[in-house]
């Protein structure tokens, strides 16, 4: 049983729930990024499944209550206390999280630290995040 998974996702974290109306009435994300940050997030959580030997039918791979720690490393030029908003990156993360198995739903998330870093990639030459979960008690 695995009590702590830890992955790194590179790439650029993109925010979920701000909406754009598109030409014909439709409501979409806002942010262009979201569909492959989300990919990237769901091949890091596989990669790290293979690694630790899990299959299929382990999954969803924590049931119950879930903590997480995260930190989204963002390009910079932008102010650290701009856009995107921390909450909406973690929809983002949190839904993609969802999507792979790695919880039975985000609403299982009962402590979470979490942090966003901009202009990161002048620094440490990586945009994405660096997150683990692991069981609450």
């Amino acid at each position: 049983m695995i009590t702590e998974f830890h992955v790194t996702v590179p790439g650029r974290p993109a925010p979920q729930g701000s909406k754009k109306m598109g030409a014909y009435g439709q409501m979409r994300e806002s942010s262009p990024y979201l569909p492959a940050w989300r990919a990237a997030v769901k091949a890091a959580v596989y990669a790290g499944y293979e690694v630790r030997g899990v299959r299929p039918e382990d999954l969803p791979l924590f049931r119950g209550p879930v903590a997480m720690g995260v930190t989204f490393w963002l390009p910079g030029p932008a102010r650290i206390d701009g856009p995107p908003d921390l909450d909406k990156l973690l929809r983002g993360l949190w839904d993609a999280l969802t999507l792979a198995r790695v919880w039975e739903d985000d609403s299982r998330v009962v402590e979470i630290l979490w942090a966003k870093k901009v202009g990161a990639e002048a620094l440490t030459n990586f945009t994405g995040a660096d997150l683990t979960i692991r069981r609450a008690g």
